[in-house]
């Protein structure tokens, strides 16, 4: 048996889902009955990434299009920045785009330490990142930012049907 680096996957009775954690050798047997899971998880972290650099670079254009391929349009979905709650898509993104008056501008970067959960088309993604803003008003803010976001997978497309962002201290974490 080849001694490969891969992701074990764990169950997590509570949730009956998959979490990924660390590196271990698996069978091939094992390896082909995770693959599924482990190419969603490859798929969730590379739109984490993704939702984090487009919300960056949507404070530069004043544009929300880009950032709204990641949210479902469903108009009772509760979305939390660290803002007002926001109902739905077209809520959350006239929200933002009031703040345009507000904040000259704000960036986003990501942590290392993106968690997935999977379970039956459903996704659970945690990390924390840092938030960087100047207000119209000169102001700087600069803080830890967590941030937690469920997905949902249709027609072979995760889309956020809610997230959550929010400030925190170094100390904190």
């Amino acid at each position: 048996m080849e001694d490969r680096a891969v992701h074990k996957i764990k169950e997590r009775p509570s949730l009956r889902g998959y979490y990924a954690e660390g590196n271990v050798g698996l069978s091939r047997v094992q390896e082909e009955n995770i693959a599924p899971i482990r190419n969603e998880e490859i798929r969730l972290r590379e739109l984490v990434a993704q939702l984090f650099k487009t919300w960056s670079s949507t404070w530069s254009s004043k544009d929300t299009t880009s950032a709204s391929r990641f949210y479902s349009k469903d108009p009772d979905l509760v979305f939390y920045d660290i803002g007002p709650i926001h109902i739905g898509w077209d809520q959350y993104r006239k929200n933002i785009e009031r703040s345009f008056n507000e904040i000259e501008s704000l960036s986003l970067s990501l942590n290392d330490d993106l968690r997935i959960v999977i379970r039956d088309g459903l996704a659970l993604t945690t990390a924390t990142g840092h938030l960087e803003a100047r207000s119209k008003e000169g102001k700087n803010s600069d803080s830890g930012i967590r941030f937690t976001g469920v997905w949902d997978k249709k027609d072979n497309v995760w889309q956020l049907v809610h997230d959550h962002w929010s400030p925190y201290r170094s100390s904190d974490r």
